[in-house]
C-alpha cells in the first residue's frame, strides 16, 4: 500500500513539474511575442506627458524615396526621431559598423546598422521642417544589446527614461505646434 502511495504521489509531482513549467514558457513566449509588435513602442510612448506629441507611421519624402519613420515625438526638449526594431537574440556590433549580427539560437543575421537608417530618417526630417533640435533613438523591442552602439541605441524599457533625460527646453510652443502640423499634413497625404 506504500508503494502504491509513493509512485501516485510520484506521478502527481511530475505532473505538477509538468504543468508549472508549461505555464512558464507560455508565459515568456507570450511576452516575446507581445514585444514583437511595434505597437508596444507606441504604448510606452504613450505613457509620456501631455508635452509630448507622439505621431507614428510618419512617411516623408527623401532623395530615394520615401522614408517611414516609425515614430518621431515632438517635445519642448527637441524631436525625438525613433527607429524600432523587432528581431531576437543578440546583437553585436559597434557605432561605426556597417552591418550588425544577430545571434539567436544557432542562426545568424545580418542587420544593416540602424543607426544609419535613423540618420537617414533625421535627415529626412530636417528638410522638410528645417533645423531644430532633433534626438534619434533606436528602439529594440526583443534584442539583447552586446555591443557599443552608443546613447541612440536603446532597449524597450530604457525608452521612456532616455526620454526623460533631456530636459533642457529647445522647442517653443509655436515651432512644436508648426512641426505637428507638417507631420500631421504629411500623414494625411499619405
Amino acid at each position: 500500500m506504500n508503494s502504491f502511495f509513493a509512485t501516485d504521489g510520484f506521478k502527481i509531482l511530475v505532473f505538477l513539474i509538468v504543468c508549472v513549467t508549461a505555464v512558464v514558457m507560455f508565459i515568456r513566449q507570450s511576452r516575446h511575442k507581445l514585444a514583437a509588435d511595434p505597437k508596444v513602442v507606441k504604448d510606452e510612448l504613450d505613457r509620456l506627458g501631455s508635452e509630448y506629441t507622439v505621431l507614428s507611421d510618419v512617411v516623408v519624402s527623401a532623395e530615394l524615396g520615401m522614408n517611414d519613420v516609425s515614430h518621431v515625438v515632438v517635445s519642448p526638449y527637441g524631436v525625438f526621431v525613433l527607429t524600432v526594431k523587432t528581431e531576437a537574440g543578440k546583437v553585436f556590433g559597434r557605432e561605426g559598423d556597417r552591418e550588425w549580427q544577430i545571434k539567436s539560437g544557432r542562426q545568424r543575421d545580418i542587420l544593416y546598422n540602424p543607426l544609419w537608417e535613423n540618420r537617414k530618417h533625421v535627415n529626412a526630417l530636417e528638410k522638410m521642417i528645417g533645423e531644430v533640435w532633433f534626438i534619434p533613438l533606436v528602439v529594440f523591442t526583443r534584442a539583447t544589446l552586446k555591443g557599443e552602439f552608443g546613447d541612440p541605441v536603446v532597449r524597450l524599457k530604457e525608452l521612456i527614461p532616455s526620454i526623460a533625460e533631456h530636459k533642457k527646453s529647445r522647442l517653443p510652443d509655436d515651432k512644436r505646434d508648426e512641426i505637428v502640423q507638417k507631420l500631421r499634413r504629411t500623414a494625411d497625404q499619405n
